[in-house]
C-alpha cells in the first residue's frame, strides 16, 4: 500500500512540475452583437476563487462591441451585461471569437469562432439530456407518492438512481476518453465535488501531462487536500468563532471518544433534514463519549442562531461566516454539504459523511 501512495504521489508531482511550465500568453478577440443596448457596458471577466477579474470591459456601439485579453491556452470566460442578471460563459482561446446575445435569455447566446468552446457544448447538450430523465422519474416520484402507490414510487426511485448512476458514468467516460483536452480539465474540476478520492485520482492521473491548465492545476491541489484528511489520517487544526465570537478550537474537543465535525449551514435543506438525525445520536450517545462539533457555511449569523435554536442543536458551532469560502472547509476539501467527519479519541479520522442510520450504525459500533 506505501508503495502504491508513493507511485500516484510521483504521478502528481510530475503533473505539478510540468504545470510550472506555463504557456507563453496569447492574445484573444470577442466581437459581441447585441440589439438594443447601445451606451451600456459589457466586460470579459474570469472567475479566479471567490472573485470576480475584468479582463476587458467596453461600451456597446450600433449594437457590437469588441472585447480583447491574453488567456494561456484555454480557459472559460464569462460575459457580463451592465444592469442584466446572469452572464454568458464561453470557452475563450487564441482566435476571432463571437457571440450574439438576446437580451432576454443569455442561455441561448451564439458563440462561434472557438473550437474548445464547440467540444464543450457537444459535451453539455448529451449531459443534460440526463437531467430531463431526472426531472421526469422526480415528477413520478411525486405523483406517486400523493397516490400512495408504493410500487409506482419505488419504480421512480429505481428510474431516478439509474439516471443518476448513467449520467455519472458518462461524465466518467468522457473525461477518461477526453484526457488530453483542456475542457476536460474544466469539466471535471466543475463536477469533483461528486467524487471521492479514489475516483477523483484515478481521473487526474490519467490527464495528459503535456497539457496545462489552472483548472487541473486546483484537481491536483485538491487531491493533496483529500489524501491529507482521508481515513486514517490524523485532524487538521482550526479556530472559529462561537455563537457569542468567542474563538474555538477544534482541539479543544478532540479527546471525547468520538467528535463528529459537522460542515453544514441553515440555508442547506439536505442539512436541516439529516440534523433530527444527529440530534438522535448525540442525545442517545453524549453520555457513552459521543459529541458534535458544527462548522456552519451561513453568511447571516442571524439565521444560523435560528437554525440551530430551531433544530434544538445543543453542542457547539462555529464559522467564519464566509459561507463557501469558510477557511476550515477548504481545509477539509468540502465543496458539499452537508459533509462530516468522525474523529476518535486521538484525533483520527475514522470516517466521513456518514448519514442517516450508517452515523448510528459507526457510533454503536464504537461506543457500544
Amino acid at each position: 500500500m506505501k508503495n502504491l501512495v508513493l507511485i500516484i504521489l510521483a504521478a502528481l508531482f510530475t503533473f505539478v512540475s510540468c504545470a510550472d511550465k506555463k504557456q507563453p500568453a496569447e492574445k484573444f478577440n470577442v466581437f459581441v452583437s447585441i440589439s438594443d443596448f447601445d451606451g451600456n457596458q459589457v466586460k470579459v471577466q474570469r472567475r479566479t476563487g471567490d472573485i470576480w477579474v475584468t479582463v476587458d470591459s467596453a461600451l456597446v456601439e450600433a449594437g457590437v462591441v469588441k472585447l480583447s485579453g491574453e488567456i494561456e491556452g484555454q480557459e472559460m470566460l464569462f460575459l457580463s451585461l451592465q444592469d442584466v442578471r446572469g452572464n454568458v460563459p464561453f470557452f475563450a482561446e487564441a482566435a476571432e471569437i463571437t457571440i450574439k446575445v438576446d437580451l432576454n435569455n443569455l442561455r441561448s447566446a451564439e458563440i462561434t469562432g472557438s473550437a474548445a468552446h464547440q467540444r464543450y457544448l457537444e459535451f453539455t447538450n448529451e449531459f443534460d439530456q440526463y437531467d430531463e430523465i431526472l426531472y421526469q422519474a422526480y415528477q413520478a416520484y411525486r405523483a406517486a407518492e400523493e397516490d400512495g402507490d408504493t410500487t409506482a414510487k419505488s419504480q421512480a426511485n429505481d428510474a431516478y438512481e439509474l439516471a443518476e448512476k448513467e449520467k455519472k458514468q458518462f461524465l466518467v467516460n468522457h473525461i477518461m476518453q477526453n484526457n488530453s483536452d483542456v475542457v476536460s480539465h474544466y469539466i471535471l474540476f466543475r463536477n469533483s465535488y461528486q467524487f471521492e478520492l479514489d475516483e477523483l485520482e484515478s481521473m487526474v492521473v490519467n490527464f495528459d501531462a503535456e497539457k496545462e491548465s489552472t483548472y487541473l492545476e486546483a484537481l491536483m491541489d485538491r487531491v493533496l487536500v483529500l489524501k491529507s484528511v482521508a481515513v486514517g489520517m490524523p485532524f487538521k487544526d482550526f479556530e472559529q468563532g462561537n455563537q457569542n465570537d468567542e474563538p474555538i478550537k477544534l482541539s479543544s474537543k478532540v479527546g471525547t471518544k468520538l467528535l463528529l465535525v459537522d460542515f453544514w449551514a441553515s440555508w442547506c435543506a439536505p442539512c436541516r433534514v439529516e440534523n433530527p438525525n444527529i440530534v438522535a445520536v448525540y442525545n442517545d450517545y453524549k453520555d457513552k463519549g459521543f459529541d458534535v462539533y458544527g462548522v456552519s457555511f451561513d453568511t447571516n449569523k442571524d439565521k444560523w442562531l435560528e437554525a440551530i435554536e430551531s433544530d434544538k442543536l445543543t453542542w457547539t458551532h462555529v464559522s467564519d461566516l464566509k459561507g463557501w469560502g469558510n477557511e476550515a472547509g477548504k481545509l477539509y476539501g468540502v465543496q458539499s454539504i452537508p459533509h462530516s467527519v468522525l474523529l476518535d479519541a486521538n484525533g483520527t479520522i475514522v470516517a466521513k459523511n456518514l448519514r442517516e442510520e450508517a452515523l448510528r450504525e459507526k457510533v454503536a459500533e464504537l461506543l457500544d
